[in-house]
């Protein structure tokens, strides 16, 4: 990503002949007897015996399984994606209020985190790498935290919107993410886009890159979309992310002390509704399928080169449920929360039907999170999409 041979041993032999002159020695010694007649003695007959060949072959050795092939995969999704393919991170702030639903692309994200914001609201972080949708959205704001997250991978970053607090939890992210589009030098990343001009996905025809949706039922806070995949090709230039392994992935990945599972129940901090967000194992499919509310979460992914959408079920390979700390910014107006991504915690996985245990480790903010077995091993995901529940320590979690 051998050969054996026999050895063969060739043993020949050939039997003796016998002379007939011996006897004729005989006869003339015995000559002084009385003549009699002469008795013919017939001679034995002289036989060339064929040569025997007697092949031995040696038992053949066993044949080793032959070694896979190295393979190049994504360090997002695990897919095998050509030699030199650099990583190129997009991560995108979208909105999951209701008046957003339901989003568009991010059955195209490698990864999505999910976090508590406000009140019992949570908001997606979207990480694109091994492709770019033509868009997505509705874009939204971020918060410390979240900012703290995309710090770790080197990336390209947007959102829209963000409030810098005070010490501690005071955060610049433009001195802290490398391809930080709301600052840096990035102009016209905000241009409005028109479809009349050009496609979503046209990155010849010069065009702007965010949009309004014109879903009548939208107001203009949940309605604001960017051209991923243009973004990327104006902006990303030379940079490549710094390369860190985070997880393994391997194929029909299994564990041994691995617990079936059906239904994972994440409440979060949501007291109203116990069932609020819930993962629902499909065997056959071997997805994940994600319910908000007791409904279907719905996404939209573009056709068309954008013009059209196929909505489907939210649904992906593999869950995270990353316990972390949060709190509460004290005397803030907005009930802002606090959300430590750095440290360590526990983790659950679910993977192939498969429940399993480990932790999540991040020592200081120039490190990445490391997602680790009960045994200090990096956890093996299969290939495909994963969705991360950065989720309360303190909430209550329900395997079904």
């Amino acid at each position: 990503m051998i050969f054996t041979h026999p050895c063969r041993l060739a043993l020949s032999g050939k039997f003796p002949s016998v002379c007939a002159g011996t006897l004729a020695l005989a006869f003339l010694i015995g000559g002084c007897a009385p003549a009699q007649a002469p008795v013919a003695t017939p001679s034995p007959a002289v036989t060339n015996a064929p040569v025997v060949t007697i092949a031995l072959t040696a038992t053949p050795e066993p044949t080793p399984e032959p070694t896979p092939e190295p393979k190049n995969r994504s360090l997002t999704s695990g897919r095998v994606v050509p030699e030199g393919t650099p990583l190129r991170p997009f991560i995108m702030s979208i909105d999951n209020a209701n008046g957003a639903k339901p989003q568009t692309s991010l059955m195209e994200a490698d990864i999505v985190y999910e976090f508590l914001v406000e009140q019992s609201i949570t908001r997606f972080q979207a990480l694109f790498n091994d492709t770019y949708p033509a868009y997505a959205g509705p874009l939204r704001s971020t918060r410390y935290y979240i900012i703290d997250m995309v710090q770790e991978w080197d990336c390209m970053y947007l959102h829209e919107g963000y409030v810098v607090l005070r010490k501690p939890y005071r955060r610049y992210p433009g001195d802290l993410i490398t391809l930080y589009l709301p600052s840096g030098d990035f102009r016209g990343f905000n241009k409005t886009f028109y479809r009349k001009t050009s496609a979503y996905d046209d990155f010849e025809t010069p065009n702007g890159y965010k949009f309004r949706a014109k879903d009548m039922y939208r107001s203009s806070v949940h309605s604001l979309y960017y051209r991923v995949a243009a973004l990327v090709n104006r902006f990303y230039g030379e940079h490549n992310a710094k390369e860190c392994q985070r997880f393994n992935f391997l194929e029909d990945i299994s564990y041994e002390n691995g617990t079936p599972f059906t239904k994972v129940t994440l409440p979060f901090d949501n007291n109203k509704d116990p069932n609020w967000i819930q993962f629902t194992y499909d065997p056959q499919k071997n997805r994940l399928f994600r319910f908000e509310s007791g409904e279907p979460s719905l996404t939209r992914t573009l056709a068309d080169h954008g013009d059209t959408y196929v909505e489907e079920q939210m649904n992906v390979q593999n869950l995270i449920v990353q316990h972390v700390e949060y709190g509460s910014v004290e005397d803030d107006p907005k009930h802002r929360r606090t959300c430590d991504m750095i440290g360590s915690g526990k983790c659950d996985y679910f993977i192939n039907g498969q429940h399993v245990t480990g932790t999540w480790s991040r020592p200081t903010a120039e490190d990445y999170t490391s997602y680790l077995l009960d045994d200090g091993s990096l956890v093996t995901l299969e290939p495909g999409n994963t969705w991360i529940a950065v989720y309360p320590s303190s909430a209550p979690l329900t395997i079904e």
